[in-house]
C-alpha cells in the first residue's frame, strides 16, 4: 500500500457519504484515500439527507457507504442531482440483485474488496467514465436538435436536452414525470406500440409522426432513434425534429393540387398535359368525353403516337412553338376522328405542355350556315342590283317615250311591246329573288 505507483493526484476535495450515522467503513475508507495520495484535509464525510454540505463546491470523487445498495437509490439520485458532474461509487455490504446499479451511479465496490490498489482504479475508471459521460451529456444538452432518452418497456423519461423542452413547453422536472406515450396523441400510440416493439436496436429513421406540446398543441416531428444503455438501463435517445412547417406547406400544397384536380374534373373544357417526352401525365373527364379515349388508355403514352393524325395537322408546329419559345398558343384546327373541330390554348409549363381543348363544332357549323346564307345574300343583292335594276330603267325610258296626247300614234304600238318585253323580263328576275329567298329560309 506503499508503492509509489499507486499515489495519484487529487485536484479536489473526495466526499464520503453514509446513508446514515450507523453506516460504519468511514475510517477504513479514509484512510486508503490517504494511501492513494488524498490528503487529509481534502476529505469531507456527511451522512444521511438532508446533508449539510456545500452544493457549488466541485468533488474529484463520491463514495457512497451503504449496507444494501438495492435499498438507496433514492439517496443516490439525490447526490446525481445536486452534484451531476461529479463521479459517484457505491460501496456497499452486499452484492445487488443482478448487479445493476442505481440511477445516477457510475460505479459500485464490495466494502470487503477495498485495499488502495483497486480503490484507486475504480475512482480513476469513475472518473473517466463521469468524464466521457459528461462530455456526452453536454453535447447531448446543448445540442441544437430536440433529444431525449427513455427507457425501453416502460417508456419513462431518463433525460431531456434544453431544445426538447422549449420545443414541448415543458420543464425538465415535468418532463422527467411523463412517458413517450404522453407527448403523443391518442390516435398515434397504437402505431408507437407497434413499432416500438419492432424496434431494431441500431439507428433508427422512424419517419414522420405527430407529438402534442403541454399547451395540447399537436404538431409534426421526424423522428431518429437509436437504443443506447443510460444509467445502467436500455434505452432509446431520441431525435425528434420539429418540421411542422413544411409538412403543414406540403399538406397545403397537397390539398390545393387537390382542388385545382377537382376543379379540371368539373370543367366542361377538354383538359390535359404532357411532359417534355410528350407523355400524358394528366388527363380530366371532358377529355375523355370529347375524344372518346380513356386515361387508363393514353396516360405515359406518347402524344403523337396516340393521336397520330395531329402530327400532320396545325397541332404539331404549334405545339413545338409554345414548348420551344416559352409562350402560350391559340388556334382551331379540325381534327378528324371523331370529326369535330377545336379551339386550342396551349401553355408551356416546366414540365412540359399543359392544353385546354374546346369542342367548338357546333359553332363552326353555325358559322359555315352564316357563311353559306351570307353569300346568298350577296347572291340576292346582286340579282336585285344588275337584274332588275336594268329593265326598270328601260320601263321608266320608255314610259316617257309614250305618246300620251295621241293614243294612235303608231310608235306607240312599238313601245307598248317592248314595255311588256321588259316586263316579262322583270317578272323572271323577281321569280328568280323568289327562289333564292325561298333557299336560304330553308
Amino acid at each position: 500500500s506503499t508503492d509509489v505507483n499507486i499515489t495519484i493526484m487529487f485536484n479536489q476535495n473526495v466526499l464520503i457519504v453514509k446513508e446514515n450515522e450507523q453506516i460504519e467503513g468511514e475510517e477504513l475508507l479514509s484512510n486508503q484515500l490517504v494511501e492513494i495520495g488524498c490528503p487529509k484535509s481534502q476529505i469531507i464525510a456527511c451522512a444521511g439527507l438532508p446533508y449539510h454540505i456545500d452544493r457549488t463546491e466541485a468533488y474529484e470523487a463520491m463514495l457512497f457507504l451503504t449496507e444494501n445498495m438495492d435499498h438507496s437509490s433514492i439517496l443516490v439520485l439525490q447526490l446525481h442531482h445536486d452534484f451531476p458532474q461529479t463521479p459517484i461509487i457505491i460501496i456497499t455490504n452486499t452484492i445487488p440483485s443482478a448487479q445493476i446499479i442505481p440511477d445516477g451511479a457510475d460505479d459500485w465496490l464490495l466494502k470487503s474488496w477495498l485495499e488502495p490498489f483497486l480503490l484507486k482504479k475504480t475512482i480513476q475508471l469513475a472518473r473517466h467514465r463521469r468524464e466521457n459521460m459528461n462530455c456526452y451529456m453536454n453535447i447531448f444538452k446543448e445540442n441544437p436538435s430536440p433529444m431525449y432518452i427513455y427507457e425501453v418497456g416502460s417508456y419513462r423519461f431518463l433525460d431531456v436536452n434544453t431544445t426538447a423542452l422549449k420545443q414541448y413547453g415543458y420543464t425538465k422536472s415535468e418532463f422527467l414525470q411523463l412517458t413517450a406515450k404522453d407527448i403523443r396523441p391518442e390516435s398515434e400510440l397504437e402505431e408507437f406500440y407497434k413499432v416500438n416493439k419492432d424496434l431494431p436496436p441500431d439507428y433508427l429513421n422512424a419517419g414522420i409522426w405527430m407529438h402534442t406540446r403541454k399547451n395540447k398543441e399537436i404538431f409534426y416531428v421526424h423522428i431518429f432513434t437509436h437504443r443506447i444503455m443510460f444509467a445502467g438501463k436500455a434505452c432509446k435517445l431520441v431525435m425528434a425534429l420539429d418540421i411542422d412547417e413544411d409538412v403543414k406547406t406540403e399538406l397545403a400544397i397537397k390539398q390545393k393540387a387537390a382542388e385545382v384536380e377537382s376543379i379540371l374534373e368539373s370543367i366542361t373544357d377538354a383538359f390535359y398535359t404532357v411532359n417534355k417526352n410528350w407523355e400524358f401525365t394528366y388527363i380530366n373527364k371532358s377529355f375523355e368525353r370529347i375524344l372518346n379515349r380513356t386515361r387508363e388508355e393514353l396516360l405515359g403514352k406518347v402524344l403523337w403516337e396516340a393521336f397520330p393524325e395531329a402530327a400532320g395537322l396545325d397541332y404539331y408546329s404549334q405545339y413545338y412553338k409554345a414548348v420551344n419559345e416559352k409562350v402560350s398558343v391559340h388556334f382551331e384546327e379540325f381534327y378528324p376522328f371523331p370529326p369535330l373541330w377545336l379551339s386550342v390554348n396551349a401553355y408551356p409549363t416546366h414540365t412540359g405542355l399543359a392544353v385546354y381543348l374546346m369542342d367548338i363544332t357546333d359553332q363552326k357549323n353555325y358559322q359555315q350556315k352564316i357563311e353559306k346564307q351570307n353569300r346568298q345574300f350577296k347572291e340576292i343583292a346582286w340579282v336585285q342590283a344588275h337584274q332588275i335594276r336594268g329593265p326598270v330603267s328601260n320601263l321608266m325610258g320608255l314610259v316617257d317615250l309614250f305618246n300620251i296626247e295621241q293614243h294612235n300614234d303608231p310608235e306607240n304600238l312599238e313601245l307598248l311591246a317592248r314595255i311588256k318585253h321588259t316586263a316579262i323580263q322583270m317578272d323572271e328576275s323577281i321569280k328568280e329573288i323568289v327562289y333564292l329567298t325561298q333557299k336560304l329560309e330553308s
